[in-house]
């Protein structure tokens, strides 16, 4: 199967610090949730700022400054991410033929792999210069079919600019456990979870063997991180 090619860098940072950012808390039902706009920006701007403040300090501790920024990441995005939602999606036709146990132990393996990847990128990412160029109101009639089950999930578009370039971002938000979680991303027209759902599948028609899959995700994944890198 031929790859696409997606530069990954600015990706790898603004996954990780914008995934976290993507919570709405909300006491009331979904009907009542306004437009996210005002929220999604003032919490990825106060999350960009503590990236920034901290990347430094992270990164001179060595292995150990690692261990901590990952450990950081987990606990912004574990309750912020649909994490058994997403490995699901990934999981694609499979996720119907395997039990409840392999599920689960694959909802783990990929948070956990996913998180390592990326914060591990994100430790290397000399550009931190990080900004918010537009966040898009999302309108009423969205959040109103949302609400009466026309829609699966909620489309928060934003643009995000670096050093270097601008960023599209599309981030897809599912109502669950009485929050907005992230539950899918577009990066400039790169649809994510179809990219790690394509590489499940491609593990899959190679081995044949779904707990294989399972137990060997991290370096399935960190193969194709490897054979990105060379390309």
């Amino acid at each position: 199967m031929k790859w696409m090619k997606v530069n990954m860098k600015p990706f790898m940072a603004l996954f990780m610090a914008m995934n976290a950012a993507l919570v709405l808390w909300s006491s009331s039902a979904v009907a009542s949730l306004e437009s996210p706009q005002q929220e999604v920006e003032r919490i990825t701007t106060d999350l960009l700022a503590t990236f920034e403040k901290n990347i430094g300090n992270y990164k001179k501790q060595g292995d150990v400054g690692v261990d901590l920024f990952i450990a950081e990441v987990d606990r912004q995005l574990s309750p912020v991410v649909a994490f058994n939602s997403i490995a699901k999606g990934v999981m694609g036709k499979y996720s119907r033929r395997v039990s409840a146990e392999q599920l689960d132990q694959f909802t783990r393996v990929f948070k956990s792999s996913l998180i390592n990847f990326y914060g591990k990128a994100l430790l290397k990412l000399d550009d931190t210069q990080l900004t918010i160029e537009s966040v898009k109101a999302v309108p009423e009639s969205v959040l109103k079919d949302y609400e009466a089950g026309k829609a699966r999930l909620i489309p928060v578009d934003m643009s995000v600019r670096t050093s270097t370039t601008s960023v599209a971002l599309s981030y897809s938000m599912v109502y669950m456990d009485d929050r907005w979680k992230l539950r899918n991303i577009i990066v400039d027209g790169i649809n994510i979870g179809i990219q790690f759902r394509n590489q499940f599948a491609d593990a899959m028609n190679k081995h044949g063997d779904v707990q294989y899959v399972i137990d060997n995700w991290t370096k399935i994944m960190e193969g194709n991180a490897a054979s990105e890198k060379k390309s």
